[in-house]
């Protein structure tokens, strides 16, 4: 007999064979099982059919043979039975319940593939038919699908699982990024979801089904999540396992760093204000826009611009960091920091560092940082049209202002950006020409070149105990991603101390616009 004469054969039996197999197990997934067991031994024995005629009677001996072993393996094994007909749940009973429960536990374990089927089928009621239009799939893989999907329920439910701490005690992670480019990764971080994901496989290569347990989130709400972090590739796939790829400057690792680098920001924070004092009347003699400034305003505008010139432009160019390039052709770098409750200018991470040009080569220069709790700029300046006004109004440039132009300087007199008296609009910050920038360069050239070799010491710290703290195979990134950490520890933290010794004051909206000013190119 051929494939395709049995094919029919089989299939004129098969919603016979079902029944014969649910009147015999009283329970759907079970006799699906038999059923399909019985399919296999009949394709198997095949071979031995001599008489075309006795196909029938030869396919029920094999059920009836079958059914014989399914009974002798269920006392053996004295498996419980799955059952599709569980009474009202007022009628439950203590084992119903916990039958009930483990098979919602595994249903929420089981992958996009399985579980559409399954919720098709036994749900929706769809046939296999049907299923195969809806998932577009051969009908023998519907069959498959919830042949494997029933064994890996079964086995699931006669195991132990263990919900993992970030399933009632999750963790927050704030996702950072540093380049010359746009951050397409901000919206990630929004995720609490996202954040465990990546937290939950940083040391141990998971599974989705561990991830599920780990964090106690159900895979149906969990898939979308790794699916977008694999497509950013913060998160790579070996095999079924998922691992990842970015560093996390985990609390561990912070701890260890704020303990071993305690004294090196001290020190910093010491040559900046020694410097600052020193050379104040200096200063204050190049006769930039706002050199009269007020003290606090002085020290805020002084501190930022030091600690810039050292650690992000003199510091940054000797060690000759090479920025990799993400899938969008950023040159960056991406990764991750685990969230901690901070008050002042203690938030970790809460830095941001921008230059803005207009086409004549004016930039206004910032360094945003928490001061009374919260960001100051909220990188206001990203908007070129806005940055285009602000610097215009900087050089004194008004009189071509456009309707659209005098409605942005307004809101900026609103934020505080801009000051508007009887004299016409200013900047609320400090305006440098290019050639008094220079001259401020060299009057903080020796504090600047001692500070970055303070910081690039620091930098050696802290790859040294990175390097204890991420997995094997981001050990390569672990000097690169010291450099990013002196982000919070060389520029930060000495201000947060200098915060904290009240050399640095609360801005309360009086002066300058703190860490904020602009180089005029002409």
């Amino acid at each position: 007999m051929d494939k395709q004469e049995l094919d029919a054969k089989i299939g004129e039996i098969t919603k016979t064979l079902l029944s014969y197999c649910i009147a015999r197990t009283s329970d759907r997934f079970e006799a699906e099982d038999l059923a399909h067991d019985i399919i296999l031994e009949i394709y198997k024995s095949a071979g031995n059919i001599r008489n075309i005629d006795a196909i029938y009677g030869f396919m029920w001996a094999i059920a009836g043979n079958v059914y014989k072993q399914w009974c002798k393996g269920k006392v053996k094994n004295k498996e419980f039975v799955l059952t599709d007909d569980l009474p009202d749940v007022a009628e439950l009973s203590d084992e119903d319940y916990s039958v009930l429960y483990l098979l919602r536990r595994e249903l929420t374990l089981l992958s996009e593939k399985y579980r559409k089927a399954v919720v098709l089928y036994y749900i929706e009621n769809k046939s296999c038919s049907e299923i195969s239009d809806c998932l577009r799939v051969s009908e023998s893989m519907v069959k498959y699908l919830l042949f494997k999907s029933r064994q890996i329920l079964k086995e699931g439910m006669s195991m132990e699982r263990n919900y993992g701490m970030q399933s009632y005690n999750p963790k927050g992670l704030t996702i950072l990024f540093w380049g010359n480019g746009a951050n397409n990764y901000y919206h990630l971080g929004d995720s609490k979801i996202s954040q465990n994901i990546l937290l939950a496989c940083y040391n141990d290569k998971l599974s989705a089904e561990q991830i599920s347990l780990e964090i106690g989130v159900s895979l149906p709400y969990m898939e979308d999540k790794l699916a977008e972090l694999c497509e950013y590739e913060l998160l790579k796939k070996d095999g079924n396992r998922y691992y990842t790829d970015i560093v996390i400057f985990t609390r561990d690792f912070v701890n260890e760093v704020n303990v071993k680098t305690s004294e090196l920001r001290e020190k910093i924070a010491d040559l900046l204000t020694a410097s600052i004092i020193e050379h104040e009347i200096e200063v204050r003699n190049i006769n930039f826009w706002g050199a009269d400034m007020e003290g606090n305003s002085f020290a805020w505008q002084m501190v930022s611009f030091v600690l810039y010139r050292a650690v992000v432009e003199i510091l940054q160019n000797k060690i000759k960091i090479v920025y990799p390039k993400d899938k969008f052709g950023t040159e960056c770098f991406v990764w991750g920091a685990e969230k901690e409750d901070h008050n002042y200018l203690k938030s970790k991470f809460g830095l941001g560092i921008s230059d803005v040009v207009n086409s004549t080569g004016d930039y206004v220069q910032f360094i945003d940082l928490p001061i009374n709790g919260e960001m100051v700029h909220h990188y206001y300046f990203n908007r070129q049209n806005v940055t285009n006004v602000f610097l215009d109004i900087a050089k004194g440039n008004t009189e071509h202002f456009s309707d659209n132009d005098k409605a942005l300087a307004a809101d900026m007199v609103r934020k505080g950006y801009v000051i508007s008296n009887d004299n016409g609009l200013f900047v609320n910050a400090p305006v440098f020409t290019k050639e008094q920038y220079i001259e401020l360069k060299n009057i903080f050239a020796e504090t600047a070149y001692k500070i970055a070799d303070e910081a690039e010491i620091l930098m050696d710290t802290i790859t040294k105990i990175l390097k204890n703290h991420i997995p094997v195979h981001l050990k390569k990134l672990a000097k690169d991603m010291s450099y990013l950490r002196l982000l919070e520890d060389a520029i930060s933290a000495p201000i947060a101390i200098l915060y904290d010794r009240k050399y640095l004051l609360p801005y309360n909206g009086v002066g300058f616009l703190p860490t904020t000013y602009v180089i005029l190119n002409k």
